[in-house]
Parts: C-alpha cells; structure tokens; sequence
C-alpha cells in the first residue's frame, strides 16, 4: 500500500521520465538530421530549427543564431508586416483623377491625372476599364494636361539605387507607385532576312507612341544588337544599332520604361484617342493637385497581392509591397528607408531575435539581407499566434506537392498537403521555411538555410526535403 509520501513523490517521477523521454527522442532526431548533413561538401554552412508551434519546445537546432542570407525566405517578414501594419482587406488602387468639379458638360476643363498607389498588377486592360467609365460620363474633350503621377512612392526606380553598393543579380523592372504591365514590355527581333538587311521588329503589346528607330542589320557572324531607349513626351523611342545573326530563331528583350508615370500618361492619351476623346494638352509626370476628384478606381486587395507574392516568389510584387508598408508606416511618400523601419519595429514589437538581422529589401534578392533562423521561426510563430492573422499568412504559402515553388517538391510523400512554405533560391544558398503538419498531428515550424559553394541548388533541396519528410513521420 502507498503512503502518503509516497504518493506525492509520483507526479516527480513522472515528470522526470517524461523529461527523459523527451530528451531520448531529441538526441534521436539531432542524431537522425545530422546523418542527412554528414557528407556535405567542405565549406557548407547549415542553419536550422524546428520548434513545437503550440509549446515553443525546440525540435533540433543547428546554427540558430548565424546571420544567414535568407533569399526568398525575407518576403516571409514582408507579407507578415503588411497584414500586421494594413490588415487584409486593404485596398491597393490606380486612380483615375481630376480638378474638373463638373463633368456633366461634356468635357474636363482642368487636367486629367492616373495616379497609382503602389498597384503592381494593373495592366492595360484595367486602363481601358478607367476609360470606359469616363466614356459613359459622356466625356468628348480634356481641355488640360494628362499627367501620370507615381509620388505614392519617391522615384528610386532601381535597387542599385537605394541599397548602397548592390549589383543585384536579377534584373527587376522600374519598382513605381504607378505601374503599367509591370513596367516592362517586349522588342521581338527577326534577323531572317538576307545579310545587310535591317532587323524586322514587333513591340509587344503594340503600344502605337514606342517608336523604334531600327537600324542593326542583319549579319553572318555573331554579334549582339545596342538597344538605348528613353521616353519623352510625345513618345517612348528605342534605338537599335549593330547587328544580328541570321537566324529563324526570333530574340526577345525586355524593355523597362525609365519614367513609369510618364509612359503610363502615354497609354492612357493613347487610349483616349482611341475613345475619340480629345486632348489640348500636354503629356507629362508629375503630382496630382491637392483638390482632385476621383473619376475611377481599379482597386487590389492586400491579401491578393500577398498570396501571389509569397506562392510564386514574384521578386517585383514584393518589392512594390515594401514601398507600400513604408508609406503605410511613414505616412509619408513610400520608400525602403520607411520599409525596413516598419520591418525593424515589428520585428522589435514581437520580440523576435534580431541579433544580427539586416534587411534591405523586400524580396530577398540582395546578399545584403542577412536573417537568423530563430528570427524566421520567431516570425512564423508570432503570426500562427494571430487568430485574426493567420489564415491569410498561411494561405498565401506555397503547399508541398500542389502549388507554388511547392508544386513540384514532396510529391507523394508524407509532406504532401501537409506543408506550407516559402522557398529562397540564390547562387550559392537554398532556403526552406514553414508550418508543417506531422503524422502525429503536431504542428511544426521549420527554418532550414544552407549557403554553399559546391553542387548545386537541388542537392541541398533534396537534403531540405529529406529533414522535413523525417520530422514529418517521427515528430
């Protein structure tokens, strides 16, 4: 029979073996993931951590407190920042303005502006929906100026611009407050003519105002075409010289306007022109007045744009969004000063490790950036915590096996539909971070980073995939 004593003394034991236990299955998982990274290549960095997503208890961890490059992995405080900062359902617009108080006579007695808010995603058929409605008011004549305004945002189109002493590796279009097409478009060059011949071209899609000033030509040797381009205010001009190769193999160079609002205002003329609708005024960038009335509005809900930002690591949106969170922030004139300002405070404000954390830019793509893996998981955490959040954040993670830059990993594994994520791809680093959901029902948060300088990317994709496919069987 138990005494008293005894039977006090029971909770302790358990409590003991179950510390035990749990430090048994630790070193078993340590042991496990570290047999995955016995044999890489000399030189290899890895940074990992696993934690219990309800608890906090870690999982395995390696690293956890290197500054890593987190790649793609830096949209993950991006996204989380501008659902925190402007809620889902904000509306990003492009509007269509004027300082005309009376538009039932027929005409715009001022001028006429399309003013963007940081809308990455308008196109030129969201411009003919902002015409068709000033159509149906009946409008025939703009007695004023078309004028594109992009201060939403400052006019530091370029990263090499505003991240000191960056190269960046991939090439980005113009990042504007006022975007059309995602601010590029295409010269289609034909050099299958006879040699000496001048290149046939086609401009995709056919803006009338870009006129190309062809003057390469055909040859038999090698060679590359020169393309300087510049918009003005009667037209987007391109200059082509040098040569082409006779081929049957078109080629294909992407053209970025170097003044947004201004080829924007082009368009926009354009397809007033095409109404019938008459201009007497000029074309030109510059700041809508004080006291404008909206005319028409095509509006982006935050949450689309994250959702496409984080699935298909689409670099461009996510640098557009990061000058959106810092006008947000600021509420002054959007710019990375102001973003990353708005990312330090949040990641201050939750208490996220930010040891060491350096951010630049909103999509990863800068060596600049440098991130923890205990900050990421720290950052994933604070969002699974946030009921109101949370659903939007994880729904705008790639799925293992189904979409995204998932789509084509852990395909008929146990992590297929059971991982959320966002993938980071840089020379020489690999990045993998989610919520993952174990055969055991736990929810998991997993941070992996691996900078290397042999093999290439999939090696270490296929190491990544291996670690979260164990602690999806055993954890």
């Amino acid at each position: 029979m138990f005494n008293r004593d005894s039977m006090r003394s029971i909770p302790v034991i358990f409590i003991v073996f179950s510390f035990l236990v749990q430090a048994k299955e630790k070193n078993k998982t340590a042991a496990e993931i570290s047999s995955l990274l016995k044999d890489l290549p000399k030189g290899t960095t890895v940074a990992a951590l696993a934690v219990n997503a309800t608890t906090g208890d870690t999982i395995y961890m390696q690293n956890i407190r290197k500054p890593m490059i987190p790649a793609s992995n830096i949209k993950l405080f991006t996204t989380a920042v501008a659902l925190k900062l402007m809620g889902p359902e904000y509306l990003i617009s492009t509007k269509l303005l004027t300082d005309d108080i009376d538009l039932t006579d027929g005409s715009i007695d001022g001028n006429l502006y399309l003013k963007g808010f940081g809308n990455p995603l308008f196109t030129l058929k969201d411009l003919d929906s902002l015409i068709s409605y000033l159509d149906s008011l009946n409008i025939k004549k703009i007695n004023g100026n078309i004028i594109g305004d992009d201060t939403f945002f400052d006019n530091l189109y370029s990263r090499d611009d505003w991240i000191i002493q960056e190269n960046a590796n991939v090439p980005l279009p113009p990042v504007s407050a006022l975007v059309l097409n995602r601010n590029k478009f295409v010269l289609k060059l034909n050099s299958y003519r006879r040699s000496g011949k001048k290149l046939k071209y086609e401009v995709i899609p056919p803006y009338p105002f870009v006129k190309v000033d062809m003057r390469a030509r055909v040859t038999k040797f090698r060679t590359r075409p020169r393309i300087v381009y510049h918009t003005e205010e009667t037209a987007f001009k391109i200059k082509v010289t040098g040569g082409l190769r006779r081929s049957r193999r078109k080629k294909y160079y992407a053209i970025f306007p170097d003044n947004p609002p201004l080829f924007a205002a082009l368009a926009l003329r354009e397809k007033l022109r095409a109404k019938k609708i008459t201009v007497t005024g000029k074309t030109l960038s510059g700041s809508a007045e004080q006291f404008t009335d909206e005319i028409a509005s095509i509006d982006l809900p935050l949450k689309k744009l994250i959702a496409l930002t984080n699935k298909n690591s689409d670099n461009f949106l996510a640098e557009c969004l990061f000058k959106i969170i810092g006008a947000n922030y600021s509420g002054e004139q959007g710019n990375s000063f102001y973003a990353t300002q708005a990312v330090m405070s949040f990641i201050k404000e939750n208490g996220i490790y930010s040891e060491g954390s350096s951010i630049v830019d909103g999509s990863g793509i800068s060596r600049f950036n440098k991130i923890t893996v205990s900050a990421i998981v720290d950052l994933l955490r604070t969002m699974y915590k946030n009921k109101e959040l949370f659903p939007e954040f994880l729904s705008s993670l790639a799925v293992a096996g189904e979409d995204g830059t998932l789509k084509d990993r852990f395909r008929g594994s146990i992590v297929q539909n059971n991982f959320h994520g966002k993938t980071g791809t840089l020379n020489g680093v690999s990045a993998i971070s989610g919520y993952l959901k174990t055969a055991k029902n736990n929810d998991v948060i997993v941070s992996i980073i691996i900078e290397f300088n042999r093999k290439g990317a999939n090696y270490y994709r296929n190491i990544q995939d291996k670690i979260i496919e164990y602690l999806a069987g055993k954890i």
